[in-house]
């Protein structure tokens, strides 16, 4: 009987945690509004050829573009990642920080920009991570 109590209650626990770790891909129909003008005001040429909503830990979306750039959304809607193997439009990159690769970076191109907390980090074609706060001032040159 208690073999049976433990099954039971591993079930429930096992059914309950892979529950609450749900991704979907969505269809067009489905994709947020906010993301698809994000996506043509930035990335005119691309299409989104993949729509995923997690909702592990906190809502987010993952964005797949057909000119090789991942997007991820927080539950906002809000762009917190952008990831390319090629320079990134300069409409997606704080003006401050395009300023500073200007004067200090001048022959390297951004491949990549995210937001976290207080910081954003901006990697560049050389694969070096520059670190800034959210007023877009340089803090240092991530390892």
């Amino acid at each position: 009987m208690k073999s049976i109590q433990k099954l039971l209650v591993l079930s429930i626990l096992l059914v309950g945690i892979t529950s609450c770790e749900k991704e979907s891909i969505l269809p067009d129909h489905k994709i947020p509004a906010e993301i698809k003008s994000y996506v043509a005001a930035h990335f005119p040429n691309c299409n989104i050829v993949r729509a995923v909503e997690e909702n592990f830990e906190l809502e987010k979306y993952e964005i797949t573009l057909s000119c090789n750039v991942k997007l991820e959304f927080d539950k906002h809607k809000n762009i917190i990642d952008i990831d390319g193997i090629s320079k990134l439009p300069d409409s997606v990159i704080p003006a401050p920080i395009l300023s500073y690769l200007g004067a200090n970076f001048p022959s390297n191109t951004i491949t990549g920009w995210e937001t976290e907390l207080n910081i954003q980090k901006i990697e560049l074609d050389n694969d070096v991570t520059l670190v800034f706060n959210q007023k877009g001032e340089f803090l240092y040159i991530e390892d």
